[in-house]
């Protein structure tokens, strides 16, 4: 029972604050899915200058796809490739992943 109150509870929040985003697998068809995506910038020091670094962290249900390391996700026109091995949360219903920004299409 808790689980599934659990799955509900991350069901509402793929609802409210996900969005369709296309995932690419290497060798496959693109699939369009919902996915809560954060796109901060995060500047770091290189001498004195300053550079951005683009990473997006992704949650998606682990149902709909099964990421690996150099598949894309395509956000808003932007694309992304996965660059660290996606994890399972602890109930085992969704990925997460953080992929940088390959360019914009």
């Amino acid at each position: 029972m808790f689980k599934e109150a659990l799955h509900r509870a991350f069901d509402d929040m793929f609802e409210h604050l996900g969005q369709e985003v296309q995932f690419q697998p290497r060798g496959a068809s693109p699939v369009n899915i919902i996915a809560v995506v954060k796109q901060p910038e995060n500047p770091y020091g290189l001498g004195d200058s300053q550079m951005v670094n683009e990473v997006a962290e992704v949650t998606t249900k682990s149902r709909n796809i099964t990421p690996k390391i150099g598949d894309f996700i395509v956000v808003d026109n932007r694309k992304y490739k996965i660059y660290e091995e996606p994890l399972l949360d602890a109930s085992t219903y969704m990925w997460k992943f953080r992929a940088v920004l390959m360019k914009d299409r």
